[in-house]
């Protein structure tokens, strides 16, 4: 159970992951194509829910080839501050704890009473590239993980597809659904193919706000692949929040 918990915090602060969507060359109309990019993010940026605090329960799933587990996780994020998550198996046992902030990330485990204290430098050693606490903040409430770029959207079916480099190590997509215009995917993949990609399957509308219902996470490095997905089950804004962590002292320290 430890390494599936394990893997699970891992995974959501590496991005890696890949599209097939291909780009293409400046034109004629480039300058229709960044008006039309322009209400496109507008529309989009208008339906993105707006908060301070958010807070609820989680129902995530795990599993690889050889392996799948269950957890209910209850979730407090403060935007722009805090994530903090508990995990528990079949909703009574608890069994990890997780807490995020810009510099620092923070997690611990009882079965085998192992933790991890440090910041974000692990990914950036993976990746080649800063990833930061917003990154992981974005990806979670359904907003886009860089910001999109007016002069590199396409059109697909039915859909807006954003295609960028960064620092020409990591490359980042965005798909908006074009009748909804909420995110339907986004993807980053680095040069040695190693990939996660994000999909969101549903929205849900609380107190006038658009919020992921489920999505679901496909990491894949080398042969091995990774699914979790997050089901949503309670939404609640703009509650006063706690973030109560403290690593057991007992507790030995993990190199992630």
């Amino acid at each position: 159970m430890h390494k599936s918990l394990k893997r699970i915090s891992l995974i959501l602060i590496v991005f890696i992951s890949l599209t097939g969507c291909k780009s293409s060359k400046a034109g004629a109309g480039e300058d229709s194509k960044e008006k039309s990019a322009r209400a496109v993010l507008r529309s989009f940026e208008n339906n993105l829910a707006e908060f301070k605090t958010v807070n609820g329960r989680i129902k995530a799933g795990y599993e690889t080839e050889t392996n799948s587990q269950s957890i209910s996780i209850t979730y407090r994020i403060e935007k722009d501050k805090a994530i903090w998550m508990s995990a528990k198996i079949m909703g009574l046992l608890p069994v990890a704890k997780v807490f995020i902030t810009p510099d620092r990330f923070q997690y611990y485990e009882k079965i085998n009473g192992t933790y991890f204290d440090g910041d974000f430098s692990m990914a950036k050693e993976f990746l080649g590239v800063e990833v930061n606490f917003e990154n992981l903040q974005n990806l979670l409430i359904g907003r886009p993980m860089y910001e999109l770029k007016r002069n590199q959207m396409l059109f697909d079916k039915d859909a807006y597809v954003f295609l960028q480099n960064i620092k020409s190590i990591l490359a980042y997509s965005a798909i908006i659904d074009g009748r909804k215009f909420e995110i339907k995917s986004q993807a980053l993949q680095n040069v040695k193919n190693e990939s996660l990609k994000v999909d969101y399957f549903n929205f849900q509308s609380v107190d006038r706000k658009r919020f992921p219902s489920k999505l679901l996470m496909t990491a894949k490095k080398e042969d091995e692949v990774v699914l979790i997905d997050f089901e949503y089950r309670s939404v609640v804004f703009d509650e006063d929040l706690s973030f109560p962590f403290s690593i057991p002292s007992n507790y030995e320290r993990l190199e992630l």
